[in-house]
């Protein structure tokens, strides 16, 4: 019943989510010009995103806390913004990799909430709309022009296979081009507001089913019978053949200190066995003086 409710919850908490942006920040060729901070989470604003650029030029500064951060002596040679809108994770594998998980070219990512996609590719200076066919001549048109500036994508379901293609393609083409210099490519991934209810509904039920398989696991374990490894309940109370730290500490203590007396024992023992024996003098004078007498 329980996981039934939380199953409802998670189901109704999906329904109001509202459209994700993601910006990754990827470094090709020599990297060192963006740094990943320790802060964690990630959700910044547009004007968060805009003042990292900036920080980027050094034509302004940066919003504290947040994942990423440019480095204070290597710049990147160009950079420039990539803007997917529309997207659907779910039908481009690709794209979800460099926005969901981590990829050797990935620094860090920023989360925005909402359809900023557009607003931030605006925000980049000169902005190129095209499509998936001119994706990569028009990033690398946009590289050249020397200035931060962007290339938007619109994506529907019948382009996102061969956008997500031209993705895995750029990746490569940017690979080889960048050579020695630095290329920072800053991947703005607007989610559709369905992709991010299904995802996130997929997700919590995912956690739900995990959270109730520990449950079931630990309610085995109390259940453990006679024959169990583990241990057992012997007149309520959980035994097991185990030791704690406690138990593994006190004993090596115990042992140790033992052996320590002994060996000292056994030490002052030999010395005393293996002393010289020497005549007393003042003792032996006297005797001498009194048999003298």
């Amino acid at each position: 019943m329980m996981g039934k409710t939380c199953l409802l919850l998670a189901a109704f908490a999906a329904a109001a989510v509202d459209a994700s942006t993601t910006v990754s920040i990827m470094e090709f060729g020599k990297k060192g010009s963006v740094r990943r901070t320790t802060s964690t989470g990630g959700q910044t604003t547009v004007a968060g995103v805009e003042s990292f650029w900036k920080a980027m030029s050094n034509a302004g500064l940066q919003q504290p806390g947040m994942t990423v951060v440019p480095d204070l002596f290597h710049k990147p040679t160009n950079s420039v913004v990539v803007g997917i809108t529309g997207a659907d994770l779910d039908s481009m594998p690709n794209l979800s990799k460099l926005v969901e998980t981590e990829n050797r070219n990935v620094v860090g990512q920023m989360r925005v909430s909402g359809s900023k996609g557009k607003a931030l590719c605006k925000k980049a200076g000169h902005s190129v709309s095209t499509n998936a066919e001119n994706m990569i001549e028009g990033v690398k048109s946009q590289i050249e022009s020397g200035e931060l500036s962007s290339v938007h994508i619109e994506v529907d379901s019948e382009t996102a296979a061969e956008v997500d293609a031209k993705v895995e393609e750029m990746l490569m083409f940017l690979d080889k081009y960048a050579g020695d210099s630095t290329i920072v490519v800053h991947l703005v991934v607007e989610e559709e507001e369905g992709s991010v209810r299904r995802r996130l509904t997929s997700r919590r039920l995912e956690d739900q089913q995990d959270a109730d398989e520990e449950d079931a696991d630990g309610d085995n374990a109390n259940e453990c019978g006679e024959g169990c490894s583990v241990g057992k309940y012997i007149n309520g109370v959980w035994v097991t053949p185990f030791k704690t730290m406690n138990e593994i500490q006190y004993f090596n203590v115990v042992l140790w200190t033992s052996i320590a007396l002994i060996v000292l024992v056994m030490y002052a023992i030999w010395l005393t066995i293996d002393m010289p024996l020497m005549a007393d003098t003042l003792l032996f004078g006297e005797s001498v003086k009194v048999m003298s007498d």
